[in-house]
Parts: C-alpha cells; structure tokens; sequence
C-alpha cells in the first residue's frame, strides 16, 4: 500500500493526505470479508498514525473497521505493529488513546502463541503509562 510508514506520511502534504485517507476509505468499503483481514493489518496501523492529520476520513476510515470487525472475531488486527504504534515515544495522546484501543481488540482475536509472545513486552515498563492503560495492559496479560 502507498505510503506504508508513519514516516512517509509526515512528508505528505494535507492534499496528498486525504487523497490518500478517500482511497483507503473506498478500498475499505470494497473489500469484501475473505480479504479484511489482510487489507485491515495495512490500513489500521496508518490510519491511527494519521490522527494526528484533523482528517474526517481518519475516523470514518475506524468507524468503519470497527464496523466490519465487530462481529466477525475471525478476522485478527496486527497487534504487534499497534503494540509498536502505542509504544512509539513520539506518538500523540490521541493516537495512544486509539492504539491501545486496538490493541485490545488484537489480542482477544490473536491466536495463543502470538499473545504469549508479546504479553511479557506488554508488562516493560508498564509503570510509565498512562492509569486507565495500565489497567487494559495489565488485563490483557493475564488473558
């Protein structure tokens, strides 16, 4: 996908941005479910890092993952890049806020050995985030 990074994104200009924030909308809203899951594991990670953008298509863009995935627990998020995507030093409030969110939702669709994996890296340095995150990682862990 055009513009995979949260690096490439912060050279965009707020034209290119939301060309680019309509097309992953439209794309989206095409897929059909047998390729959500593959399509989601790109565009969710970009789409929290581009919070920071005042987009409308940012949120439209969640708010309709969100719809499409919530009664399908079939289809996993890529929890490790949102993990990552939350523990980046230079992540906005807001897109930690979105992140841990969905790191939520990742964990409870991951299979056994993916949340094993990354439940110790959940707990470093736990003592460093924000109380209501603390309390959504430490619950997580112990899942």
């Amino acid at each position: 996908m055009e513009g995979s990074s949260s690096s490439s994104l912060a050279s965009k200009s707020d034209g290119e941005l939301e060309e680019m924030l309509d097309r992953m909308l439209t794309r989206l809203a095409l897929c059909d479910d047998s390729k959500l899951e593959a399509l989601v594991s790109k565009l969710l990670p970009l789409t929290i890092s581009s919070l920071s953008s005042q987009s409308p298509a940012v949120l439209e863009i969640l708010s309709h993952v969100n719809k499409r995935v919530k009664h399908h627990h079939e289809i996993g998020l890529p929890l490790l890049e949102l993990w990552k995507l939350y523990t980046d030093p230079a992540a906005s409030p807001m897109v930690r806020n979105f992140a841990i969110v969905y790191v939520e939702m990742a964990f409870e669709r991951a299979p056994a050995k993916e949340r094993e994996d990354i439940a110790p890296k959940t707990l470093e340095n736990v003592s460093k985030f924000p109380q209501q995150h603390q309390e959504i990682i430490l619950r997580i862990a112990i899942k």
